[in-house]
Formats: structure tokens, C-alpha cells, sequence
């Protein structure tokens, strides 16, 4: 199954949101019960698609991790240019020091 997204430009910036976001959310709510296996991203400026790929902004990273530590397996993304292709195994390959719920714990929690 492919799930399209594209970015949600607004006036009031920084109100839209990034087509990866834009098909995460659309998938999980739609297909809550299938894992995301695969992203690929790609960017058209009108007339054809970028020379070099173009990767997630920060925002969609930590999306992208989240739902990669919810399903407990990795989303591999793949970065489309017309002049290379990138592949990273999992979201967490692109953010080796990333934030995430274990930094929320309390120490009371543990006790």
C-alpha cells in the first residue's frame, strides 16, 4: 500500500506541516493496525525533481523515530535526487543521539 503526503504550506509559518509528517499521520490514522515499513522522500520544484535528495527536517526525524519505537520495528527511509539515491536502514540511523520517552522517567518511577 503507498500513502501519498505533501507539503501543508500556510501563511502563518510555521503552521504547516511536511509531507513525511503529513503521511505518517495519515497512515496511522487510517491503517492503525499495518507497521510503516518504508518513507521515501523526494522534492519537485515545479518542473522536475531535485538534483540531490533532500532529507527530513528535525521535526519529522523525532516523528519518524516515535513511530519507529512504537511498532518496535524500523522504517527504512529512502532519499530521492535525480542524481543519487540515499538509503538509511531506520529512523534512528539518522538521529544517533536522539530524545525519546526513557528520558521522561522519573527516578521515583523506578523505586
Amino acid at each position: 500500500m503507498i500513502i501519498t503526503g505533501s507539503n501543508q504550506e500556510n501563511a502563518a509559518y510555521p503552521s504547516g506541516l511536511c509531507a513525511e509528517r503529513v503521511a505518517l499521520f495519515s497512515t496511522v490514522s487510517n491503517f492503525r493496525s499495518n507497521a510503516i515499513t518504508t518513507i521515501a522522500v523526494a522534492a519537485y520544484n515545479g518542473l522536475e525533481f531535485t538534483a540531490k535528495p533532500i532529507s527530513p527536517c528535525g521535526a519529522c526525524r523525532q516523528v519518524l523515530l516515535e513511530y519507529e519505537k512504537r511498532q518496535q520495528t524500523p522504517i527504512r527511509i529512502i532519499l530521492y535526487g535525480k542524481e543519487a539515491v540515499y538509503t538509511a536502514s531506520s529512523a534512528l540511523s539518522l538521529m544517533p543521539l536522539c530524545f525519546d520517552s526513557s528520558y521522561l522517567k522519573n527516578d521515583a518511577d523506578e523505586l
